[in-house]
C-alpha cells in the first residue's frame, strides 16, 4: 500500500503520540495547611486525586479518589454557576477549577483538573493512607514545603495557593 507523504507523517505522527488521560486533584485546605501524599511510584508528595472514570464527572471523580485515598469526606469550594442547568435537557453545572494542567507522567499525560477543596464537616477527619497508592499522609504548613521533594511546579502551585 502506497502512502503520499502528508498520509504517511500524519499516521506516524497519530501513532507516536501520547494519550491523554483526565485526572482530578484536590487542593486541600485546613488551617492554612495542605494535605499531601506521598506517591509510591513517582517518590514524591503531590495532592490526592486520579483518573476520571468513563462513567462519572471530574467533581465525581475527585470526591471518590479522594475518599480513596485519605479516608476524608470533601466539599469543592470553587464556583458554580447553577443558572446554567436545565433539568428538562438534563445540563448539570460542574465546579470551576483552580487550575488545569497537562503534565506528562510517564508515557501519558494527564490533562489535570484541580480543585480547591475543604474537608466535610460531615467527615469524621480520620486520616488514612492508601498503601497501595502512598507511603503516606500529612498536612503541611508553607514553611514545611522546602524541606519535601516536591516537582517544581508544583512546589510554585503550593506556595501560590498557601500565600494567598
Amino acid at each position: 500500500m502506497c502512502y503520499n507523504l502528508y498520509e504517511f507523517v500524519n499516521k506516524n505522527m497519530k501513532n507516536s503520540k501520547p494519550e491523554k488521560h483526565f485526572t482530578s486533584s484536590a487542593l486541600i485546605i485546613d488551617d492554612n495547611k495542605i494535605l499531601l501524599v506521598h506517591h509510591k511510584k513517582l517518590g514524591t508528595w503531590l495532592y490526592p486525586g486520579g483518573h476520571v472514570e468513563n462513567m462519572e464527572t471530574p467533581d465525581e471523580a475527585l470526591i471518590r479518589e479522594v475518599k480513596e485515598e485519605t479516608g476524608l469526606d470533601i466539599e469543592i469550594v470553587s464556583e458554580k454557576d447553577g443558572n446554567l442547568a436545565d433539568l428538562e435537557t438534563d445540563v448539570s453545572v460542574l465546579h470551576n477549577p483552580y487550575t488545569i494542567l497537562c503534565e506528562l507522567v510517564g508515557d501519558h499525560y494527564h490533562n489535570d483538573i484541580v480543585y480547591l477543596c475543604r474537608i466535610s464537616s460531615e467527615s469524621n477527619c480520620d486520616l488514612k493512607h492508601s498503601e497501595v497508592e502512598s507511603h503516606g499522609i500529612k498536612f503541611f504548613g508553607l514553611d514545611e514545603l522546602e524541606d519535601i521533594k516536591l516537582f517544581p511546579n508544583f512546589r510554585r502551585l503550593l506556595l501560590k495557593i498557601l500565600s494567598e
